[in-house]
């Protein structure tokens, strides 16, 4: 933890002294834990990349199979990493590691899933909202309005060619994903005034009707 950061913890605790804590302190010290996490990703996740690098607003270029194998097996060695850390995180797309190339991952059930020059090729006419977080973008959410399902064309690290349909939070998380490569993040398409720190459990978060 940085020396600025523990001044700025033990100037808050001498201003509320031994009152019960008010809303704007917790908050505080909510985003001082919030900092702490940050600065530790930015030491341990050197390879990640954050919003304002040119590469999270191109369009991405598709690849051979054998260089999206790679590359997916990059993403999930940083994801692996960005895990341990804070304990979240449900996918990486080669742009965030300062590749433009048209590859991500998903982290499911335990278990890591590359997706090569994936495409959605149906969506949903209904939809859903959910507080979405971006590992770009730090410790800040907001909410998004997404297509309740979708259908995705990729292909696998054999370069096996596959259609999958998917729903609820996997559909969610794929759109999420998808967006990278077409160089937009969530904080693009939030709904207006909903961004702001993430200061309660995002693994509690759930979806919501439109």
């Amino acid at each position: 933890m940085r020396v600025g950061v523990k001044v700025a913890r033990r100037s808050l605790k001498a201003k509320i002294g031994v009152r019960s804590p008010d809303p704007q302190f917790v908050m505080k010290e909510k985003i001082l834990e919030l900092n702490d996490k940050f600065e530790l990703v930015l030491k341990e996740c050197p390879e990640i990349v954050f919003i304002g690098d040119k590469v999270l607003r191109q369009k991405t270029d598709e690849v051979s199979v054998s260089e999206g194998a790679e590359i997916g097996k990059r993403l999930q060695s940083v994801l692996a990493k960005y895990r341990k850390i804070t304990g979240l995180g449900r996918g990486l797309a080669a742009p965030q590691i300062g590749e433009n190339k048209s590859v991500f991952i998903t982290y499911v059930d335990n278990q890591f899933k590359t997706y090569i020059n994936p495409k959605i090729i149906q969506k949903s006419s209904d939809c859903n909202l959910y507080k979405e977080a971006c590992i770009s973008c730090g410790f800040i959410w907001c909410d998004v309005k997404r297509a309740r399902s979708v259908k995705l064309e990729y292909q696998d690290e054999k370069g096996d060619k596959k259609t999958e349909e998917l729903d609820s939070f996997c559909a969610r998380l794929i759109q999420h994903e998808y967006d990278h490569l077409q160089g937009v993040v969530n904080i693009d398409v939030a709904l207006p005034k909903s961004i702001e720190f993430m200061l309660s459990d995002p693994l509690k978060e759930q979806l919501r009707d439109c």
